[in-house]
């Protein structure tokens, strides 16, 4: 006897193969948007790496910092113990400074800088994209932050004379 897939299936196959198609976009994309505050703040501290070894380095620092955390994580509920949990975020941190060190060949305070410039460009990055409705990177009081800027900046505002009552 011959086994025909319904039709329920093949939609949901379909489903979700196009769900990780998306999601696959949507990493690539992101991973695309995370290199570019990375690029500019190596840039700025002299280093000569070209945009796709900073790729590179975003991507072996977040692999690196993913698997240090997760093992850290899993060793701190085992044994109980808070302080091996917060020992992981550091031992991820170090790792991501040498990622960083190593990728755009620069010293250990050049990676720290980078890093923290980095932050920074995301977080003016990220306000600069709030007045137009869009959060990208999520931040603590993202929405709040949102809710209060874009009627401030926004485009019929500017014609209709910031009549904010």
């Amino acid at each position: 006897m011959i086994n025909y897939y319904k039709m329920s299936d093949l939609g949901t196959a379909i489903v979700t193969i196009s769900g990780i198609a998306i999601v696959i976009v949507f990493l690539i994309l992101e991973w695309i948007i995370i290199t570019i505050p990375a690029y500019l703040a190596a840039k700025l501290f002299g280093s000569d790496a070209s945009f796709s070894r900073a790729m590179g380095a975003v991507l072996l620092s977040e692999i690196a910092a993913v698997i240090i955390i997760i093992f850290f994580i899993f060793i701190s509920i085992v044994y109980k113990s808070f302080i091996l949990g917060i020992s992981g975020l550091i031992i991820a941190f170090i790792a991501v400074l040498g990622v960083y060190k190593s990728m755009f060949n620069v010293g250990w305070g050049a990676a720290f800088g980078i890093i923290i410039v980095s932050i920074i460009i995301v977080i003016i990055f990220n306000l600069i994209l709030s007045l137009f409705g869009i959060n990208i990177f999520p931040l603590p009081g993202g929405s709040q932050l949102q809710s209060f800027l874009s009627p401030l900046f926004n485009l019929t505002n500017i014609f209709h004379g910031f009549n904010l009552g």
